[in-house]
Order: C-alpha cells, then sequence, then structure tokens
C-alpha cells in the first residue's frame, strides 16, 4: 500500500472557522448583523401596524358609507345610487372631524334628485292624507253598530 503524502498545514490553517473561538452571545449583540436583525424585526412590525391601520379603516368608511346609504335612501329608492350615480366620495359627505354631514348628503340627494328625479323613493311616506280613523274620535253620526243594536234592542 501507498501511503498518503504528508501535508505541511494543519487542519487550523485549512479551515479557520476550526481556529476561531466559539462565540458567546455578548459577541453577537456587538455585531453589525444584529443591528440589522432588529431594524429587520421593528420593519416586520410596522409592516403588520400599517395593514392592521388600512384594515380599520377600510372597516369604518364601509361603515359610514352604509349610515349614508341609509340616510340617502329616505329621499333614494336605492342609496347607493348617491355614490354610483351620484359620482361623491365618502370624504366629501364628511365633516372636517369625520362625522357624517346630514345637510350635505340631503344637498347630493337632492341635486342628483333634479338631475334625475326617476330615482326617488316612491314609498316615501306622505303624511295623513286622511284615512283611517284618524285620532280617533268619532263623529256624531249613527253607525252601522249603532243601527244594529237599536234594531235587536226592542
Amino acid at each position: 500500500m501507498a501511503e498518503a503524502p504528508e501535508s505541511t498545514s494543519t487542519a487550523a490553517e485549512e479551515n479557520p472557522a476550526v481556529s476561531e473561538p466559539a462565540s458567546t452571545g455578548q459577541e453577537s449583540q456587538e455585531t453589525p448583523t444584529s443591528g440589522n436583525a432588529e431594524a429587520a424585526k421593528y420593519r416586520k412590525r410596522l409592516r403588520e401596524a400599517e395593514s392592521r391601520l388600512e384594515a380599520a379603516e377600510a372597516h369604518i368608511t364601509a361603515m359610514l358609507r352604509k349610515e349614508i346609504e341609509r340616510h340617502a335612501s329616505e329621499k333614494l329608492s336605492v342609496g347607493a345610487d348617491l355614490f354610483t350615480l351620484g359620482e361623491v366620495e365618502v370624504k366629501d359627505l364628511l365633516t372636517p372631524d369625520g362625522e357624517i354631514d346630514t345637510e350635505t348628503i340631503d344637498a347630493a340627494v337632492d341635486a342628483l334628485l333634479k338631475s334625475r328625479p326617476g330615482l326617488g323613493n316612491p314609498n316615501r311616506p306622505w303624511g295623513d292624507v286622511g284615512g283611517g280613523h284618524g285620532n280617533g274620535v268619532r263623529g256624531s253620526e249613527p253607525t252601522m253598530q249603532d243601527a244594529l243594536r237599536q234594531a235587536f234592542k226592542s
């Protein structure tokens, strides 16, 4: 058998990782990569917070839109027509504080109804048109029930 040629270098010279001592936890915190890892952690948290904020804003906008549509449906047959045909946005119908501005909604609905009167709510209440018993006070005129009572009384 042939012998392997002798190597003049040691294992430590060939592999520098073998010659370095094992790193401790304190050294890893001082290295530049730990700062990058910490920054990456904060960037990840920031992105998560931003996505939660966007989701919350979308939810609030949807709720505001529903409330505006409900208010607009008092005059419109379909409240969503205010947005689709009236070409307004939710932010246009809010006060500077972010509250719903009913006067602005009414003005936008009236402007839409002026240009498209067929969009009006046909089921709007007319108020008191004199039908029914009114306020419940009977007149002095005899009713059919009074006539029947009188007929069977004798």
